[in-house]
């Protein structure tokens, strides 16, 4: 028997866009302080449609 673990896609995914929405308010109180670049924070709202996207697909697929 091998040690591969079950991992939940969905859950997965789930928990990266808790990540990703983290991140994002992080990031946006940083731009505020001027700590990051627009770019930089336009960079973490994509990131963030991604996985708002991939969730969907997730769900779509299982």
């Amino acid at each position: 028997m091998n040690d591969t673990e079950y991992v939940n896609p969905i859950q997965l995914a789930q928990q990266n866009v808790e990540e990703a929405n983290r991140q994002l308010a992080e990031a946006e109180k940083h731009f505020r302080a001027g700590d990051i670049t627009e770019a930089r924070l336009e960079q973490l709202r994509e990131l963030k449609d991604i996985a708002v996207a991939d969730l969907a697909r997730v769900i779509k697929e299982n």
